[in-house]
Formats: C-alpha cells, structure tokens, sequence
C-alpha cells in the first residue's frame, strides 16, 4: 500500500484518477507562469522599442535644429 492509500483509505479505489489530476493541474500552473512570463518579456520589448524611438526622433529634431540649410528645408506645423 502506498502513502496516499494510508493517510485516505477512503479515496484508494480513485487514486490513479488524484494523481492525474495532480499533474494536470501542475501543467496548467505552469503554463500560466510561462504566459505570464512571456507577456511580461513581451511588455518590455515594446517599451524599449518605443523608448527607442523616441530617442531617435529626438535626436532627428535636434540634428533639424542645428543645421540651418535643413531647417529652412522642413515647413513648420
């Protein structure tokens, strides 16, 4: 007899069945995490790419600026 038939003769005859759902319910749990994970990863990224971006518009902006022959060039809005 095993541990489980011990502490809960009761549930012996659906053991296997426990078991199983024991290790269904750990693979959902950890593909919840690796989604979680995943989406953070995902969040990350955007907001660097954004960030990026920016920083590259604002040096665009500012090398406009500087140059007086491209600021003539480029109407204002």
């Amino acid at each position: 007899m095993s541990n489980f038939s011990k502490r809960y003769p009761e549930y012996s005859t659906i053991e296997g069945h426990i078991r199983r759902a024991h290790a269904e319910r750990s693979v959902a749990i950890a593909h919840m995490i690796a989604g979680a994970a995943e989406a953070v990863i995902r969040g990350t990224k955007r907001l660097l790419d954004s960030m990026g971006d920016g920083l590259a518009a604002e040096r665009d902006r500012r090398a406009i600026e500087a140059d007086s022959f491209l600021k003539r060039s480029v109407p204002r809005y």
